[in-house]
C-alpha cells in the first residue's frame, strides 16, 4: 500500500515535522511522485519502529541511526540466509548431504 505523509502522520500519531525531520536525517526514505511524498509499507513501518524506539524505550535522537543502521543489517542478513536456503534446497540430495557434512565438520573445529 501507497501512504501519503497525511495518512502516515494520522495513522502512527506522530507530527507531520517529526516526519520530515527524519526524512532530512535519511532515517525514513520515501518516493517523491508528482510534488507529493509516497510511503510505502516498509516506510511506514520504519517510522512506527522510531515512533517506539524514543517513546517506548526512549532511546534518543543520537542513537536512532545506529540502531536502525544494525536492524537494516539483520534483515539483510535474513534475507540472505533466505536466498541461501532456498538455494540448498534446489541441490541435489547428494549435494545436501556433503554440504551438511563440511558444515558439521567446520562446527566441530575448536
Amino acid at each position: 500500500m501507497i501512504w501519503t505523509i497525511q495518512q502516515v502522520v494520522a495513522e502512527i500519531e506522530v507530527s507531520e515535522g517529526e516526519v520530515t525531520r527524519w526524512i532530512e536525517q535519511s532515517w525514513v526514505l520515501p518516493v517523491e511522485e508528482d510534488g507529493e511524498l509516497r510511503f510505502d509499507d516498509v516506510d511506514r513501518a520504519r517510522i512506527q519502529l522510531i515512533v517506539e524506539l524514543r517513546r517506548d524505550l526512549e532511546v534518543n535522537d543520537e542513537a536512532i541511526p545506529v540502531v536502525l543502521r544494525l536492524l537494516d543489517q539483520v534483515y539483510g542478513l535474513r534475507r540472505t540466509l533466505d536466498e541461501l536456503r532456498h538455494g540448498i534446497m534446489g541441490l541435489s540430495e547428494a549435494a545436501r548431504a556433503e554440504l551438511e557434512a563440511k558444515l558439521t565438520q567446520i562446527h566441530k573445529k575448536p
